[in-house]
């Protein structure tokens, strides 16, 4: 806990960034394997259910090209505050705009989805809040965890290229993330209510839905 206290404000509650975002899109996202295929087809009845969906923090939009090739019928907005991340997609609106301000009215969304993107925000409680009032629906977070053992881990590690990156990436990375109790008062503190939280099973993710 002391170490992630110490590490959480320098290098992780910001944007990626220059080099930064190049080796998360080509280094650390593809050690999230069928993980995107997986969350699509547990969140099937909420995805069926939405016409307006936004993925807040959606970096180089991998979850949301394969979200929009799963459902075509939804309207897929992105907002994201990395200036290297915030280009235009085919098939989706990407908005360059940080989580605790975001430009949408009020209910403007059926669904929010934040897939490893929640530790990135300066300030994880207004960012629940703004998506509180953007969101008249379910919003899915998932997020490292902390918990994680090596088997996990290790599931994520192996499809990245770099040793050092894997080396680092359980101490570093996954131990200093936010834990869901913590993510869970604060979404409770800003209006949500928490209707259920899992590990996942392969990678060394939680999966939180809140209402």
């Amino acid at each position: 806990m002391r170490l992630a206290r110490l590490l959480d404000p320098w290098l992780y509650r910001h944007p990626f960034e220059g080099r930064s975002a190049r080796r998360y899109a080509t280094v650390e996202r593809p050690g999230f394997g069928d993980l995107d295929d997986r969350l699509i087809a547990g969140w099937r009845a909420d995805l069926a259910a939405a016409r307006h969906v936004l993925d807040l923090g959606a970096g180089p939009a991998a979850f949301t090209a394969r979200l929009r090739a799963a459902h075509p019928h939804l309207t897929i907005v992105c907002a994201e505050p990395s200036r290297d991340f915030a280009v235009p997609g085919a098939g989706w609106c990407m908005v360059r705009a940080f989580a605790e301000a975001l430009p949408f009215a009020s209910g403007s969304f059926d669904l929010a989805v934040c897939l490893s993107s929640i530790r990135h925000v300066a300030d994880r409680t207004a960012a629940l809040g703004e998506l509180r009032r953007v969101v008249r629906g379910a919003l899915w977070i998932v997020e490292l965890d902390p918990e994680a053992g090596g088997d996990r881990c290790r599931n994520h590690t192996r499809a990245m290229s770099s040793p050092v990156m894997r080396l680092a990436f359980r101490s570093l990375v996954v131990a200093t993330a936010p834990r869901a109790d913590d993510i869970a008062a604060a979404a409770v503190g800003a209006g949500w209510r928490v209707a259920g939280v899992h590990a996942d099973a392969v990678q060394p993710v939680y999966i939180m839905r809140l209402e």
